[in-house]
C-alpha cells in the first residue's frame, strides 16, 4: 500500500479496527496531511536544529514515515507485529528512524521534556496519554491528539463525558464543536498541570474524529494567563440563541438555557498559523487543502456555528440558499464564513435576530 510517495506494509482488511494486528486507516490520510504541514509550519517558526519527532502509537508506521521528512522519528508501538511492519517499511522507504517496542505511556515518560513533535494517534480518547505527553513536551513543542469517543462529549454519553473529561457536554445541531472544545479543555488543564500552556493552533472535527494540534510552552505565566479561556457555553433550544459565557435565561426570548461545560471559549484556530499552513499545502492534496480552507476562513469567529436548516425550521420558513445569506451578513459589516463543521452550517458574530432577519429577507 501506498500513501504520497510512502510505501507500507500491512495486512489488506475491508475494516479496520481495533483488532487488527497492523492498523492502518485510509480514511485518516486527511488527518497526516494536515498534521505534517501543521508540524512543517512550527519547526519554520522554531529555532531547532535537529527536532526530535514521536509518533507514539505508530501501528502501520505511515504517519512517522511523513514526518520523516522534518527530522529525527521515533517510532514506537507495543505490538510487536506493528515494529516488524515499521521495520520493513523504513527499509522499503530508505528511512533512517529509532524504533520502540513499548507501551506508550513507559516510552514517553522515559523522554521527559525531551520531545519537540509528538503525535498521538489511538482508538477511541486521547485522556490515558495527556500524562506522559506533558511530561515529553519539551519547553517549546508542538503536539497533536485524535479522539474517536465523539460520542461522549458531543452529548449521546454524557455521563461518560463527565467522568471522562469533567465536563458536561450538549447535544444538538453544533455538538460536535461543543466536543472539540471539551478536548481542547482537557488538553489545557492536563499541560497546565505540568506548567506548561498548550496554544491551540488548528483543531478541527471530521467523519469520525476529532483533532487537537497546538504549540506547549513552560511557562508558569502564559499558562495563567489563558486560564481565563475555560469558561462555559450557554444554548437556548427555543430560539437557538448561543453564547460562549454562562447565562442563565436567554436575553433573546427569557427561556432558560442550557449549559455545557467546562470548555475551551478561545479561538479553535491561529488563523496566522492556518494561512502559513495554507502556503504549505500542495495543491493536489484536494481533500485536505479545501478542509483547511474551511478552517482558515472561520479561525477568527469564536461565536458557535449555525446551522441553516435548522435555522429555517425554528423559523418555519423554506431553506434559502447559504451563499446569499452570507454574503447578506457579510454586507451588514458582520464576520461571517462557511464552517469545516457542516455542511450546511455558517460561523457569524451576528446578533441571532439580524442573522433571522436576513434569513426572512432570503427565502
Amino acid at each position: 500500500m501506498e500513501e504520497r510517495g510512502y510505501e507500507i506494509s500491512v495486512p489488506e482488511e475491508d475494516e479496520p479496527d481495533k483488532s487488527s494486528s497492523v492498523f492502518y486507516n485510509e480514511d485518516m490520510k486527511t488527518n497526516r496531511d494536515l498534521s505534517i504541514i501543521a508540524a512543517r509550519v512550527f519547526l519554520e517558526e522554531v529555532d531547532i536544529e535537529e527536532p526530535r519527532i514521536c509518533d507514539a502509537l505508530a501501528a502501520s508506521g505511515i504517519r512517522g514515515f511523513r514526518y520523516s521528512e522534518l527530522g529525527n522519528v521515533y517510532l514506537n508501538d507495543t505490538n510487536p507485529e506493528a515494529i516488524e511492519s515499521i521495520e520493513k517499511g523504513l527499509e522499503v522507504n530508505g528511512i533512517k528512524a529509532e524504533v520502540y517496542n513499548e507501551d506508550a505511556n513507559v516510552f514517553l515518560s522515559q523522554h521527559r521534556n525531551y520531545l519537540h513533535i509528538i503525535d498521538i494517534d489511538p482508538f477511541g480518547p486521547f485522556t490515558s496519554f495527556l500524562d506522559s505527553t506533558a511530561r515529553a513536551a519539551s519547553h517549546s513543542s508542538f503536539v497533536g491528539l485524535t479522539a474517536t469517543d465523539n460520542a461522549a462529549p458531543a452529548g449521546t454519553y454524557s455521563k461518560v463525558c463527565r467522568r471522562r473529561y469533567a465536563s458536561m457536554p450538549l447535544k444538538n445541531s453544533f455538538m460536535h464543536e461543543t466536543g472539540l472544545r471539551i478536548y481542547i479543555k482537557a488538553v489545557f488543564e492536563n499541560f497546565a498541570r505540568f506548567d506548561k500552556e498548550f496554544d491551540p493552533k488548528v483543531c478541527w472535527h471530521e467523519q469520525h474524529y476529532s483533532r487537537v494540534m497546538g504549540r506547549v510552552t513552560e511557562s508558569k505565566q502564559r499558562t495563567n494567563n489563558a486560564l481565563d479561556k475555560i469558561g462555559y457555553l450557554s444554548f437556548c433550544p427555543k430560539c437557538r440563541w448561543r453564547k460562549l459565557e454562562r447565562a442563565g435565561n436567554c436575553p433573546e426570548c427569557d427561556s432558560e438555557t442550557r449549559v455545557a461545560g467546562p470548555l475551551w471559549t478561545g479561538k479553535i484556530a491561529d488563523q496566522r498559523f492556518t494561512s502559513r499552513m495554507l502556503e504549505e499545502m500542495p495543491e493536489d492534496w484536494e481533500d485536505s487543502l479545501e478542509l483547511l480552507e474551511h478552517i482558515d476562513s472561520e479561525a477568527e469567529i469564536v461565536t458557535p456555528f449555525y446551522d441553516l436548516h435548522e435555522l429555517a425550521s425554528v423559523m418555519d420558513i423554506e431553506v434559502p440558499k447559504r451563499d446569499l445569506v452570507i454574503e447578506a451578513i457579510d454586507g451588514k459589516g458582520y464576520p461571517v464564513s462557511r464552517t469545516h463543521f457542516s455542511p450546511t452550517g455558517f460561523r457569524t458574530d451576528a446578533p441571532i435576530e439580524d442573522v433571522k432577519e436576513i434569513i426572512r429577507k432570503h427565502t
